[in-house]
């Protein structure tokens, strides 16, 4: 059965595909009802992790674990003959529905609570290890992919929410210590509703947080979008570029060098 993935994870040696209970039949996708309406969330098939090796396509291995939806990894790579996965978990696929017009319209609405989480899974077999890097709510994970994509890496940014604040959707940045399990700063401004947060490195710098953020945030005191930069070691505001207009709010960005060379991805 096709199963909905929009995104997977690259370490130097695999490719690592997370494919999540949330999947369909072809007979249901030909029946005419918008895409995702043709998905079913099926628990009892659990989450699995597939192993590739990224120059053979071999499978490496395969390990199923309780189910949980994602979207967006934050990153991969190996250690000690493992493969180490973060990212962004749900418990179910509610967060489809969540992110419905009607349903981010409504007054008390909340930003969905996916959670920055790690998966470490052996590949000779052994125990998988589950652990929680943040509790969330936490989105669009941005890790520093020119130079820790597919490698170790300490410290993951990504949007969230305050939950003691009702203001509704994504109203903050976070900074995640990985090492720790901790949230290492966090960047709010009232009234302000950022979105994903993009690295941008210092071109000569020896530490892994030794850059900017660069976010394009709503203003709706001013009814006018912003580019945020932030300082990504302790996330204090550099600068900020207003904006004309209000820009609808976006779920990617990408930053290019002037040589029009874009810092990679994951999404």
């Amino acid at each position: 059965r096709p199963s909905y993935m929009h995104s997977f994870a690259l370490t130097t040696d695999h490719v690592v595909l997370t494919e999540h209970p949330f999947d369909t039949t072809p007979l249901q996708m030909a029946r005419g009802k918008p895409f995702v309406e043709n998905f079913s969330w099926r628990p009892a098939a659990g989450t699995r992790f597939l192993v590739l090796d990224r120059e053979t396509g071999a499978l490496v291995a395969e390990r199923r674990v309780d189910p949980f939806f994602t979207f967006h990894h934050a990153n991969a790579f190996t250690d000690d003959g493992a493969v180490v996965i973060d990212l962004v978990a749900f418990d179910d696929a509610s967060v489809v529905t969540d992110l419905y017009l009607d349903e981010l319209r409504r007054p008390d609405a909340r930003p969905p609570g996916g959670e920055l989480r790690r998966y470490r899974v052996p590949l000779d077999g052994g125990p998988i290890e589950r652990e929680r890097l943040h509790a969330g709510p936490f989105e669009f994970p941005m890790v520093d992919y020119r130079r820790r994509a597919g490698r170790k890496h300490r410290y993951v940014w990504g949007a969230g929410s305050e939950a003691d604040r009702p203001r509704g959707f994504l109203d903050c940045l976070r900074k995640v210590d990985t090492e720790r399990g901790e949230t290492a700063a966090t960047w709010t401004d009232p009234d302000t509703f950022p979105g994903e947060p993009v690295f941008v490195g210092r071109p000569d710098r020896n530490a892994e947080d030794d850059g900017v953020l660069l976010s394009v945030a709503l203003d709706a005191a001013a009814e006018r979008s912003v580019l945020l930069v932030l300082d990504a070691a302790d996330l204090s505001e550099r600068a900020r570029a207003p904006l004309p207009e209000v820009l609808p709010m976006g779920f990617h960005g990408q930053f290019f060098t002037g040589d029009g060379v874009p810092t990679p991805s994951m999404a």
